[in-house]
């Protein structure tokens, strides 16, 4: 996924390594965001809805297993770094990154700084290595990609993608400009609505446009940490990464789904960046998508609130 990758590094080298005063505004990843959500919404029909409700059981059990390995790893953080037990396991939630990080600023966390480098560093873990895994055999797509182009049909359709996106924003969905125009695609689908595909330069600005967002999230002072915190962040993202792997293996045994699609179903990313992943490489987009939004679902309703209860007062 080089149009993820490459702007994600460059941007990263260019903001910890130069004094270059770089500004990056957020509707730009919005607007990568729309993109993503209208891949991802055209994907879902009705058969596809038949064939998720198979996966339901391994999901709640996908999710208690990364409850439980969370609060390990919080755990083993705080028995090696010494820092407090809130602040392990703000810095190791399996998601909801923008929340965490918004309720530790709110709160004044004397430990925001590792809070920041944890959550940011497991994206950037899962963002760097899970392409690199998946892609490997995906086959090359070119001549199909070659057929679609840009019509009128397709600009009226993604500019009520980005008006269903604007509006989830409102609403406080979550990742809202991504499923708004999923939520819309799949109403108009099982209305019977015929949906012009995206072409794959569009999949390309989105990949570019999420892929500067995400090298914009580390900062200089985020580095300043010692060594032994900083080391087990790579080992808690280590972690994250690897549990998917080996249990994917399994999936792909049990369920007869391909890897790419259940690894991207279960490695704790974001939403937007695996279900944009999954139809860069042809994996099953709509059981990705699934998997995901119901541990999205899981985190905000569940994890983050049960935080904020825990940490109040402290």
């Amino acid at each position: 996924m080089p149009w993820l990758l490459g702007p994600l590094f460059t941007t990263m080298i260019l903001r910890l390594a130069t004094p270059l005063p770089i500004m990056w505004h957020k509707n730009l990843k919005d607007l990568g965001l729309v993109f993503a959500g209208y891949s991802i919404g055209i994907a879902f029909t009705v058969q596809a809805f038949d064939e998720i409700g198979r996966f339901f059981p391994l999901m709640i059990g996908m999710n208690v297993f990364y409850i439980l390995l969370f609060l390990a790893i919080s755990k083993f953080i705080v028995m090696r770094t010494k820092v407090d037990a809130l602040a392990a396991l703000t810095s190791t939630v399996p998601g909801g990154m923008s929340q965490i990080l918004a309720y530790a600023a709110e709160k004044g966390s004397q430990h925001l700084t590792m809070i920041t480098f944890y959550q940011v560093l497991r994206v950037l873990c899962i963002l760097s290595f899970v392409p690199l895994i998946v892609s490997s055999g995906s086959g090359n797509n070119a001549v199909d990609e070659q057929t679609i182009h840009y019509s009128g049909a397709l600009i009226v359709f993604l500019i009520l993608a980005y008006g269903a996106g604007y509006v989830a924003q409102r609403l406080r969905i979550p990742t809202g400009y991504l499923l708004g125009p999923v939520i819309l695609f799949i109403m108009l689908q099982l209305m019977g609505v015929s949906i012009p595909p995206l072409p794959s330069s569009a999949l390309h600005i989105a990949q570019l446009l999420i892929g500067v967002f995400i090298g914009m999230l580390l900062r200089k002072e985020d580095l300043h940490l010692s060594k032994k915190v900083m080391f087990y962040g790579f080992i808690a993202a280590a972690l994250y990464i690897g549990s998917a792997y080996i249990i994917s293996l399994f999936i792909v045994d049990y369920f007869g789904i391909d890897f790419k699609t259940a690894f991207l179903s279960i490695i704790p990313g974001g939403l937007d960046q695996m279900g944009l992943i999954a139809a860069s490489v042809k994996a099953d987009v709509t059981i990705v998508t699934a998997f995901q939004l119901f541990r999205v679902l899981i985190v905000s309703i569940f994890i983050v609130p049960g935080l904020k209860y825990f940490t109040k007062g402290h």
